[in-house]
């Protein structure tokens, strides 16, 4: 039998920069090393989370049942496929009718006909069974108590250990137990993402040599990352498409016999580059027109979700919302959800006494009423905040009440000490990481090329303000310029929820 580091090694090659992962789970899932009942593995779209978990268990060859829970309709379309699979991985299929019949109505229900199932094994069969549920956040109509009920299988059966694959970062005891193993798959980086384009073989282009390839390509494949996949969408596969099809319009100056420019003798990755200027533009073009749907990222969506809530709560509130002391605990999430309230209320009343002004009735002092904060409420109050102007300066200009959720101006340190208390993949030595601060001037040109986010002079609802914005504020100063239903959206496929950090959002 493998150990767990060879088996991590061996799969390195064929995933790389996956190692530490696939250490850890072949530690968890080994055959002969007792396994925990549950564990998690969670992490972002495109970092192979589902194909490395499958590859340690089929090198471990331990006997195991994959489940898609997207593939699933309803909840109890998800139980009868977990007992359907699990059959089928025990070849137990033809004996449908002694399990149920092969209908599950609940999960009291599916763990007695797994507990059979499992216990009809013959005996040179018996032992660990791993159950693998996938994307089993993103299950519908799911009931509320679903999660952590599939979570306590693995106590209630002996032999069973399931695992739980999450596309985005799970809260603090979301299962309602403590003590589950948590495996991280985070991000790829620059570096991993071409050492993993560089590792395959390079993509053949009659008419090049060899040795000119292997010298050209590995700029190419950098410049590629740079300018297309890092600002729009950095999954793998996406990256490894644009290099394949870009490569030979790249080189095709050099397959097509022509002479380089300035009487040189020979091609180099510069020329070619000034060359294909026209190539990369527009392939940039293609994918910024992509950007209509949600397709950032995780860097530049968590930037971006950082440049939101800088614009929409008031700095005042910036120790109780974004404290790194506090801002985990109960204490401090019940703060938060009381300020959402009674800032809610307050621009409610507000909003009243300007509108009765408005029609020129008494004044009178509006009564302030608890409000439920519903997601309709919030959908409505996200897509007016664009309309309304900001109350900076206190000039004659503003023509509509200022809220809370208006978009306000925010500096860049501002910016920064949000996004370090937002973070969900926060690193695990903070001091041997790079500071963000080195990278978030390239993600701020790329957001505001994209018209995410702008200067604060250059944003609509400053433009007509008069009185407020100076030279040296549009230098410093910078404004989203999104939909809070967009970046709500966007922020949760990379694990944070907008409503629970926004003032005003929901509790």
């Amino acid at each position: 039998m493998q150990q767990p580091i060879d088996i991590a090694r061996f799969l390195s090659t064929q995933w790389p920069c996956r190692e530490i992962q696939s250490r850890q789970l072949a530690t968890l899932l080994h055959p002969h090393i007792p396994s925990p009942p549950t564990f998690v593995v969670h992490g972002v779209s495109a970092t192979c989370k589902s194909t490395v978990v499958r590859g340690v268990l089929s090198s471990l060859g331990v006997p195991h049942a994959v489940v898609r829970s997207t593939e699933c309709v309803t909840g109890r379309h998800l139980l009868t496929k977990i007992l359907w699979n699990t059959l089928e991985a025990l070849d137990q299929k033809d004996e449908w009718e002694k399990f149920g019949k092969g209908r599950c109505e609940n999960v009291s229900n599916l763990v007695v006909l797994l507990d059979e199932c499992l216990a009809a094994r013959s005996p040179e069969r018996q032992g660990k069974f791993v159950l693998v549920l996938d994307e089993i956040d993103k299950q519908r109509e799911a009931p509320p108590t679903l999660l952590s009920a599939l979570a306590r299988l693995g106590e209630i059966i002996p032999t069973l250990c399931v695992v739980l694959i999450l596309g985005s970062t799970p809260r603090p005891l979301f299962l309602q137990i403590a003590a589950v193993p948590h495996i991280s798959f985070p991000p790829y980086t620059r570096k991993e993402a071409i050492d993993i384009l560089l590792a395959s073989p390079i993509p053949v282009v009659e008419g090049i040599p060899t040795e000119t390839s292997s010298r050209i390509y590995p700029h190419f494949v950098a410049t590629v990352y740079e300018t297309l996949v890092g600002p729009t969408a950095g999954s793998i596969p996406n990256f490894r498409s644009i290099c394949d099809r870009l490569w030979p319009l790249f080189v095709a100056p050099v397959v097509q016999g022509e002479a380089p420019p300035s009487g040189n003798t020979e091609w180099d990755f510069t020329r070619l580059l000034v060359k294909n200027r026209a190539l990369f533009r527009h392939q940039g073009d293609s994918n910024c027109c992509l950007l209509r749907s949600p397709s950032l990222p995780y860097f530049s969506t968590l930037i971006l979700t950082s440049a939101y809530l800088a614009s929409h709560t008031p700095q005042r509130l910036d120790t109780i919302f974004f404290s790194k002391f506090s801002s985990s605990s109960l204490s401090a999430r019940n703060k938060r959800a009381h300020h959402r309230r009674r800032l809610k209320v307050l621009s409610q009343a507000q909003a009243e006494e300007l509108s009765a002004a408005r029609d020129n009735s008494s004044p009178k002092k509006s009564k302030r009423t608890k409000t439920r904060i519903t997601k309709s409420t919030l959908s409505s109050a996200f897509a007016t905040s664009s309309a309304t102007t900001s109350a900076i300066g206190g000039g004659a200009g503003i023509t509509g009440p200022s809220t809370i959720l208006t978009a306000r101006p925010f500096p860049l340190e501002r910016l920064l000490a949000i996004y370090h208390a937002i973070d969900p993949n926060p690193p695990a030595n903070p001091i041997r990481t790079g500071a963000v601060a080195d990278q978030i001037y390239a993600e701020l040109a790329t957001l505001r090329r994209l018209r995410l986010v702008v200067p604060a002079s250059g944003h609509v609802g400053f433009a007509s303000i008069g009185t407020g914005n100076t030279s040296a504020d549009a230098g410093e100063k910078w404004c989203v310029n999104v939909s809070g239903d967009w970046i709500g959206e966007l922020a949760k496929g990379i694990g944070v929820e907008v409503g629970e950090w926004l003032a005003g959002g929901l509790d």
